[in-house]
Parts: structure tokens; sequence; C-alpha cells
């Protein structure tokens, strides 16, 4: 086998790795091959072995190639979706090694070790996870959750996120509607974990390329010296404050060309009910998610009895209405009710709930990849297991 065939079946055993060892490993094997040429020259070995491998270095290559092979095993363990099944539907989605990257920073501040372990992007929603470990605290935090007193002992290192902000690329950003975290500890002594979700495209926001992220998380601030009465010159003259030069977590991630992965369809074809008229205004196909966005308009005869019948709105202990009744009074029960099926009526993902929020004019529903497209694809209400395809709703 020459240099050029063993390349080729090197390069379809195994799977991709990080491109840090992936060169690391073509510098190893160019080393080798190198060391055994000039052994070969300084012996006057008669042993023809241009263009070839000797049985040394296939067998250090092999070796090479089971610790490749093990680095990407344990790369592909991608903890964000640990904590965030709830929201993707699967502990480790299927294309997720071509959208995650991993440690991507770390330093210490006040005694506490910052980490950037994972990030993520699918074309709509960043995935970030990062963690704080207190190096003078030797007791573990419970996985499910933690508690006041908990986030008061890295309160009183002065670390953590002191500002509801981000930046990307130097501007900075709110996070956006139908966002979070999830805040848990470890088996790590001293060791609290944040895994954050931020709907980017909710902010009409996406990300091309390598891209620097910058998180509030580091050394904490006071609000005070971030004021824009105090301090206009830390704003823009547009209002929106600078990236601050401390209290700072900067990294780089690499959007890569994940936009173009993206299916974007805009169906837009009413349905009009008793109730309620709903359409689809967009279905976002990434290659982690499933994005679908509900248009509403209520019934204004319908939304007229209800509050005849009902009142002006929901009201406190004192009898005064906080706020009024809207249209999610009257179809909540019917978007509660809907779930993602084919053109048969067939539920694509049993046990899955997908709808992610709504109000009285909008609803998100949310839902893994699909591996197999459906011709045809509906928002449909479930009755006793069943679809009702005369309510449903079109999405594809």
């Amino acid at each position: 086998m020459n240099s050029r065939e063993f390349q080729k079946h090197l390069t379809s055993a195994i799977p991709d790795v990080p491109e840090h060892f992936h060169n690391r490993m073509e510098m190893t094997l160019e080393s080798i091959v190198n060391q055994e040429a000039n052994m070969k020259e300084s012996a006057k070995t008669a042993i023809r072995t241009a263009g070839r491998f000797s049985f040394r270095t296939v067998a250090l290559a092999l070796a090479l190639i089971m610790a490749v092979s093990a680095v990407a095993l344990a790369a592909a363990q991608w903890h964000v979706f640990d904590r965030l099944s709830f929201l993707t539907g699967q502990d480790t989605p299927k294309n997720a090694d071509s959208l995650m990257q991993a440690n991507l920073y770390q330093s210490t501040v006040n005694n506490v070790e910052i980490t950037v372990k994972e990030a993520g992007y699918d074309g709509r929603m960043l995935l970030l996870q990062y963690s704080y470990r207190m190096l003078d605290v030797d007791k573990t935090f419970s996985p499910d959750g933690l508690r006041e007193e908990d986030l008061q002992l890295l309160a009183d290192h002065n670390v953590g996120w002191w500002i509801d902000q981000i930046w990307f690329n130097g501007r900075t950003m709110d996070m956006p509607v139908n966002s979070g975290e999830v805040e848990c500890g470890t088996s790590v002594p001293g060791e609290i974990e944040i895994t954050e979700y931020w709907r980017l495209d909710n902010a009409g926001f996406m990300l091309t390329g390598p891209v620097e992220i910058s998180l509030p998380i580091g050394e904490r601030q006071h609000l005070s010296d971030y004021s824009r009465i105090n301090h206009p010159e830390k704003f823009d003259v547009d209002g929106t404050l600078k990236l601050p030069e401390k209290g700072m977590v900067t990294f780089t991630f690499d959007a890569k060309d994940t936009l173009s992965k993206v299916i974007t369809l805009r169906p837009n074809v009413e349905k009009a009910l008793p109730d309620v008229t709903a359409k689809v205004t967009e279905a976002a196909f990434t290659p982690l998610m499933t994005y679908i966005t509900l248009n509403l308009k209520v019934n204004p005869d319908v939304m007229a009895a209800y509050i005849r019948e009902n009142g002006a709105g929901h009201k406190d202990d004192n009898g005064q209405v906080i706020f009024p009744y809207g249209g999610m009074d009257v179809f909540g029960d019917w978007i509660a009710s809907l779930e993602l099926v084919d053109g048969d009526g067939k539920i694509l993902f049993p046990g899955h709930h997908g709808q992610n929020g709504y109000d009285n004019e909008w609803a998100e529903f949310l839902y893994p990849s699909i591996e197999t497209m459906p011709d045809a694809l509906y928002l449909a209400p479930i009755q006793n297991g069943a679809a009702d395809m005369t309510q449903a709703v079109q999405v594809k």
C-alpha cells in the first residue's frame, strides 16, 4: 500500500475530529516517516521502501487511529443536550457533531475557574454551556438545580453574570423572547454549570463564519459604572452599550455556513375555525430542530361574547383587572392540543409536546429535526389519541 492509498483508507476509517488534533496527528505521522527514512539512510539499508510504509509505521499509525477514534467518540457526547432535552427532544441529536464546538475558553478569576465547555448554532438558536468551578469549595451542588445559598457562594467570589446582555463581534443584544437557561451542579466539587439557549432568530439576528462572543460572566462590575446617565461615553450614538473592558469572557465560535443548511417555508395558508383563524407564517427546518410560527386572529364576535360572560379581564385578589381578556383565553385549549402530524394524521413525535409559548396573536412550536420529511405536514389538535384533520393548519 503506497502513501496515497494509506491516506485514503485512513480518512475513510476514522470520524471527523477537532482540527488541532487532526493537524497534530498529521505532524506525528510525517515525523514517523521522516525518522524511519533517516534511519534507513544511516544504516545504508538495501530494502526498497520509497512511497511505502513499513510495518513499524503502519503499526504506529493504527495506534494513532485508535487514539483519534477515542477522541472523536468522546467529543460526540455533547452534554448541553443533557440539560436541554426538554427543548430539543433528544439526548444527542443526530447532527450535533456538525454544529457543536467544545473547550472554547478557560481562565481563573478570584479563585474561580471559568470554562466555556460547549457552544453550538443551528441557524436559529445559539446553545451555550459554561461552568464556574470555585477552587476553594469542596462541596458538590445538586444536578437537579441550585439553591439560593449555592449561588451566594459564587457571588461571594464576586464572579458571575452581572448585566443582562451578550455581545457578538462587539455588538450588544438583550436575551430574545423564548430564550432561557438551566442552572445546576455537577459531580465536580465547587462547580456550577450554566446551560443557555439564545433564540437569535427572534431578534432577527443570524450568525455566519467566525464570531467573537462576549459574555458578562467574569468579575462582577458595578452597574452604576455602566449607567448611560453617569457614563455616556460607554454608549454608541444609537444608545447601545459598548463592549465593556472588564468582567467579560470572550471567545471565538465558528458558525460556519450553517445558515445554508436551513430550509425555510412560508405557507401562509389560513385555516378559519369558529374561534380563531390561524396560519403558519414560517416553518424552519434546521440540522437540529424544527421551528414553526403560527399567526392567530381571534373571532371578534366570540371574543365579545366571552367578555360579556366572564367580565373585562383577569383580576387580582381585590377584584381589580390586572390585564384584559384576549384571544388566548378563547382558543388556548385548542393551541395546547396541537401536534405535528403528516398528511395522514400520524403524529411525528409522540410524547414530545412541541408547544413553546403563545399569546393573543402568535404561537410557536419546536420539534426535533425531521429525518425523513413527509410530503405534507400539519399542526392538528389531538383528541383521544387521534388527529382531527378538519381543524389542522398546513405547515408543508
